[in-house]
């Protein structure tokens, strides 16, 4: 059977643990190159090796990127397009869920910078590379915790008014996903390259390490037995690699079909918001 993704060179942000290597270690054994970013050393180079057992003709390159800094997002990207001449997938993966409020050198909270602004600013830094290789895809991991929040929360975005737990920061940073997702699907449109995003499930990942509290360490615990493998969360991203014509745009895949999204993450009007308050973030403007 034919699948879109052989021999192709894909670029998979996260990949060290969890959903981003159970994708990683998937795709390897069809395509051509794999690319991925890290932040520990160590688990980068367990990955390596793991990869080449998997496909010993495989180009694997991992390259550091704190997608809390943007300073360290741009040095990235940089070291990125010195060694890869094209990009057929980019999954971007990479995320966080904080428990107590931190703020980046930026001023923007931790989980939505990680989680959105990080998204936004590696992916349009990115695009020059995925428009001249042509028919390339981008896949967005998001969540349905995007239904934990109503609306994007305008007049407090840090959510430092009312972090809590940091529930509602993430909702909305995953939220921001699917606006973003559907924003971008519109304009790349017309040059060939599907923009969708996808829900893992719940996934026994290290999402969430970061959280020393025994209150996140207990909720872990807890809801641990109903965890999905990581392999199982990450099948909508193999199923958007693997299928040969994708005419989808714009969508949100569960269990690799097209799910339903809360009413607000479908305006566009709100989307283009998200957009250009995301370019004031970055300091930075992007025509496509």
């Amino acid at each position: 059977m034919s699948i879109w993704i052989k021999d192709k060179t894909v670029l998979i942000t996260g990949s060290t643990n969890g959903i981003g290597m159970a994708a990683a270690l998937k795709l390897a054994e069809d395509c051509s190159s794999l690319f991925f970013t890290y932040r520990n050393d160590e688990l980068a180079d367990q990955l390596k090796k793991e990869l080449s057992m998997i496909n010993p003709e495989l180009r694997v390159q991992g390259f550091f990127c704190d997608f809390s800094n943007q300073e360290s997002i741009r040095d990235c990207v940089s070291q990125i397009k010195e060694n890869v001449t094209e990009i057929d997938l980019l999954v971007n993966n990479a995320g966080i869920v904080n428990t107590k409020y931190i703020e980046t050198n930026a001023g923007i909270e931790q989980t939505f910078a990680v989680n959105h602004i990080g998204y936004f600013l590696f992916t349009n830094l990115l695009l020059d590379v995925l428009e001249r290789t042509g028919s390339s895809r981008i896949i967005n991991v998001s969540s349905a915790a995007h239904f934990f929040v109503k609306s994007m929360n305008w007049d407090d975005l840090n959510y430092k008014e009312d972090f809590g737990m940091g529930v509602k920061s993430y909702g909305q940073s995953k939220l921001a996903n699917i606006l973003f997702t559907r924003y971008l699907a519109k304009r790349l449109e017309s040059k060939n390259i599907p923009v969708n995003s996808m829900h893992p499930g719940g996934v026994n990942t290290a999402l969430g390490s970061q959280n020393k509290t025994l209150l996140g360490k207990v909720l872990k615990l807890m809801l641990k037995p109903f965890f999905r493998s990581p392999l199982k969360g990450a099948e909508s991203i193999i199923y958007l690699a693997h299928m040969m014509d994708l005419e989808i745009t714009g969508q949100y895949f569960v269990d690799s079909k097209i799910a339903k999204t809360s009413s607000y993450s479908k305006d566009d009007a709100e989307a283009e918001k998200l957009w250009k308050i995301s370019e004031e973030l970055v300091n930075q403007e992007f025509s496509l």
